[in-house]
């Protein structure tokens, strides 16, 4: 069986979570003995760039998005891809043309949740037209949570059958790392990690922090999402307790290992990545509770009621207090991050991909 992974995502995105999906996937295929490459001729991707693995690309720091780009990548793409003459196309995000090529393979697609879809006044019609327009070139679809699966069939009426669900895995950051951080971080802090832009809510976790006096003292410090700019920090009355870092994952992992807790405002996920990589990591995790992320966090989390800052400033203040109840979640979040592993996630999609076969 002969796996080919698409250069979509590693041309568009530098690092995140749907390119580490693939990253992962390879490298646990290459334990289990499936044969697969990523054909990512044009790449900005720091994933890819470190992948020791027998894949196609060349790694650029960065490039301009423009056409001619694109068009050289694709052309690229499409020629190795005939040489490769793979069993299984995998398309990593919303390229109707590399679904073109090669008729007689099997096409899989992976669904990553909704979010253009549920919240149409934050994106332009193109969004929604790149996925509706790729849906007749694929054999099978891979939804990362039930409920992404649910959504994808109730907005697109898609069959049951051509879809499966399998769940992302959260064991890629790894604690026994001992390089030096080249920082000194607060001895207290909570933890917010990503983007801060519209649906994900970031104002509720201001509002609650600024509500009171009692924790306008208390650090939050935000991982990623680029750095904050002079209108966000204007738009949120961000104090000097909000902190802004960019960096690696040796970064992060040391982030969420020294949170008092990590808090996930976001109204709406396919999975919910961070909040399994934090229990993964022994962080207690605070999450809004919509239905994806209670999927995926099960009774590990902390839930405060949505859109809710008081709520919010009620359960950080819990954490705050009681120690004991750290522990008890710490505990309860391990365990439950064990059934999210990339191992797990690999094996399911070779089982898939052999029955489709």
């Amino acid at each position: 069986m002969n796996i080919v992974f698409s250069n979509t995502i590693f041309f568009l995105q530098k690092k995140g979570g749907i390119s580490r999906y693939y990253i992962n996937l390879c490298k646990e295929f290459k334990k289990i003995k499936i044969n697969s490459k990523i054909i990512a001729p044009i790449s900005k991707n720091i994933y890819l760039k470190n992948l020791k693995q027998n894949n196609f690309s060349f790694y650029l720091s960065s490039f301009p998005n423009n056409v001619l780009l694109k068009k050289l990548n694709y052309f690229l793409f499409r020629l190795f891809l005939k040489k490769e003459n793979p069993d299984i196309i995998h398309e990593t995000y919303y390229d109707k043309d590399n679904l073109k090529i090669l008729k007689d393979k099997l096409k899989i697609l992976t669904i990553y949740d909704l979010v253009h879809e549920n919240f149409t006044s934050f994106y332009s019609k193109k969004k929604l037209l790149e996925k509706k327009n790729i849906l007749e070139y694929v054999d099978h679809f891979i939804c990362i949570s039930k409920r992404t699966q649910k959504d994808f069939i109730k907005h697109y009426e898609i069959p049951l059958y051509k879809t499966s669900v399998i769940y992302l895995g959260c064991d890629h950051l790894k604690k026994n790392s001992k390089k030096e951080l080249g920082i000194k971080l607060p001895r207290n802090y909570f933890l917010y990690v990503g983007s801060r832009d519209n649906y994900k809510n970031f104002k509720l976790l201001v509002e609650a922090v600024n509500s009171s006096k009692k924790f306008r003292n208390i650090k939050v410090i935000c991982f990623g999402g680029g750095k904050f700019s002079q209108d966000e920090i204007k738009k949120y009355k961000l104090g000097d307790n909000f902190i802004n870092y960019q960096g690696s994952d040796n970064l992060l992992t040391h982030l969420y290992i020294g949170a008092i807790a990590f808090i996930n405002t976001s109204k709406y996920e396919g999975f919910g990545i961070p909040n399994i990589e934090a229990m993964h990591l022994g962080c207690p995790v605070i999450s809004s509770d919509f239905e994806a992320l209670r999927e995926v966090g099960g009774n590990a989390c902390l839930y405060f009621k949505n859109d809710n800052y008081l709520d919010l400033l009620k359960k950080i203040n819990f954490f705050l207090l009681n120690k004991e109840a750290r522990k008890i979640f710490i505990k309860k979040g391990h365990k439950r991050s064990k059934l999210f592993t990339w191992k797990n996630c690999a094996k399911q999609t070779k089982d898939l991909y052999k029955n489709l076969i």
